[in-house]
């Protein structure tokens, strides 16, 4: 329901700080809109970007098939994750993850007593798995961004849509109404005035 307007000077003032208010709060909301959309703009770029890496990888170790077969025992101990590396980073007030890497097991083992090809079945598997968190994380930012984004384009619209044009209804309302009752105030002196100058000339014929 519509909030009922008085129509005085201190609601006119009133309706006139609100509107000051929401056209101060505008700008910085579509700019903070702006930054968002650059922000997922960018984040979805890298996630492209990282899915690609990461169907290369897939497919470069699918030809390792049965090397898989003969390491995969001994492997499992050296992709084992030992830390995550990732921060936080405040973009326009909002708390985005970021990956940093991920540190492994790094148990010693004998060169002699694995296969040639193990150091590099091990570093495409570490850097597929490190290229797997990058985009999980990659997508939970994305989130937190969209949400963001989301929200300030629901409030600019609320500004522009609603508010905004409320208040200057009210000021419209609120002005004509007051000048109206200047005009009546105005009629009503004149009125007054000749009243009483048709009294005094009576009077004085009298």
């Amino acid at each position: 329901m519509a909030e009922r307007i008085k129509l005085n000077k201190i609601s006119l003032r009133s309706q006139k700080q609100k509107l000051a208010m929401y056209q101060r709060f505008l700008p910085a909301l579509e700019a903070r809109k702006q930054q968002l959309m650059m922000q997922l703009a960018a984040v979805r770029a890298q996630i492209t970007e990282q899915e690609a890496r990461l169907q290369e990888l897939l497919d470069e170790i699918r030809t390792w098939g049965a090397l898989y077969g003969v390491m995969g025992p001994m492997l499992r101990y050296f992709i084992e994750v030992r830390e995550i590396k990732s921060s936080v980073v405040n973009v326009a007030g909002l708390k985005v993850p970021r990956f940093h890497g991920i540190t492994f097991n790094d148990p010693s083992y004998s060169y002699f007593a694995t296969p040639p090809s193990f150091d590099q079945v091990l570093l495409r598997s570490r850097e597929a798995i490190e290229c797997r968190e990058a985009i999980r994380m990659l997508v939970e930012g994305e989130k937190v961004l969209f949400e963001g984004f989301r929200k300030t384009s629901q409030r600019i619209n609320l500004y522009e849509q609603r508010l905004i044009p409320e208040c200057r209804e009210a000021i419209r309302k609120i002005v004509v109404y007051l000048q109206d009752q200047q005009a009546a105030g105005v009629g009503v002196a004149k009125v007054a005035k000749r009243l009483a100058e048709a009294a005094m000339l009576e009077e004085a014929g009298a």
